[in-house]
């Protein structure tokens, strides 16, 4: 399913529209994902994608790799090591690294996505790539009430 504009979705979007380049020069086509420039480091493209579900659930936003559920944003691969995590809590048992300033406080929690190469590790950050994925699906079947609901 694509990334809906829905409320849940808007910051996000909003920051990666802002991010969003279309490559210049034919040299770039090598570092484009779906149309733009491509916004995280294609090792760490490889890795997000060994702890996602399927290759079914990540769908290129602006340029980066997004694992959706529901129409929801649940996880997202940014730069060389974030790996950002929509979860009500902050996770435990990984290293935190520095978060993004425009998402910093909006749910989005980051997570070193080179902490450990080993099995365990991997296995962590599938298991809350699965929580997020169980979090986005929430959101989607109880979105936030509207003013006109109250």
């Amino acid at each position: 399913m694509p990334l809906s504009d829905l409320p849940a979705n808007r910051d996000l979007l909003t920051y990666l529209r802002n991010q969003a380049v279309r490559p210049r020069h034919a040299s770039e086509r090598d570092y484009v994902l779906d149309g733009w420039e491509l916004h995280t480091h294609p090792d760490l493209v490889e890795r997000f994608s060994m702890i996602s579900p399927s290759h079914q659930a990540i769908r290129p936003v602006f340029g980066v790799p997004v694992v959706v559920a529901n129409g929801i944003a649940a996880v997202f691969a940014m730069g060389t090591a974030w790996l950002l995590l929509r979860l009500p809590q902050p996770p435990t048992g990984v290293e935190m690294i520095e978060p993004i300033a425009a998402l910093n406080g909006k749910g989005w929690h980051s997570v070193d996505a080179w902490q450990d190469v080993s099995k365990r590790s991997l296995s962590r950050l599938r298991s809350l790539t699965h929580a997020a994925m169980q979090y986005a699906a929430e959101l989607a079947e109880d979105p936030p009430a509207r003013p006109s609901d109250q």
